[in-house]
């Protein structure tokens, strides 16, 4: 089975609570993302807004995003940005899904990323909850022990799976209902 290619966009990368998800299920291999400098910019600068963030733990952030997924950071040539055919500021996001090859754009914004403007280059716009969805129907075994590993990695308060499922709840509520159905498989 072919692991999914991801252009995550900015505004999936702001809960850091999703992003870890989002990390931790590429670093077992059930997902491939990407991001460029310009979606990072805007993480920042988005960020950057909410009270008692400071520019450093943003950065410091910004940072370990980049060394846990090193490959992930790329960016699409300007020719290519300045051909797609949806609006300006979202150019650089679609250019970046075609230049890497990903068939998704994961983000909160769909209105932006319409298929008729997607799918001529074989790219499809989906929510942050139905891309997990989708990763968890391929392997919820993996998906399980990734949650498992998010949860035993936090100590500061110890957090429990179902701890971290109602945190990722708000975000992606078919997700968490998935994962906590008494009919999902256990481990």
């Amino acid at each position: 089975m072919a692991v999914p290619v991801a252009v995550v966009d900015a505004n999936v990368l702001y809960s850091i609570v999703l992003t870890g998800l989002l990390l931790t299920l590429a670093s077992r291999r059930l997902v491939r993302l990407h991001w460029s400098p310009e979606i990072l910019d805007e993480v920042r600068r988005n960020l950057a807004r909410r009270p008692n963030v400071s520019q450093a733990a943003i950065d410091y952030r910004i940072a370990r995003m980049n060394i846990a997924m090193p490959s992930a950071l790329d960016q699409a040539p300007a020719a290519l940005v300045a051909s797609m055919p949806i609006n300006d500021k979202d150019r650089h996001v679609l250019a970046l899904a075609v230049h890497v090859e990903a068939g998704v754009i994961v983000t909160s914004n769909l209105r932006d990323f319409l298929a008729k403007a997607c799918a001529p280059y074989g790219v499809e716009a989906v929510s942050p909850d139905d891309f997990v969805v989708a990763i968890a129907d391929a392997d919820v075994v993996a998906v399980r022990r990734a949650l498992e590993d998010i949860a035993g990695r936090r100590t500061r308060p110890p957090m429990r799976v179902t701890e971290l499922l109602d945190r990722l709840s708000p975000m992606l509520p078919a997700f968490a209902e998935r994962m906590i159905a008494p009919d999902s498989p256990q481990e």
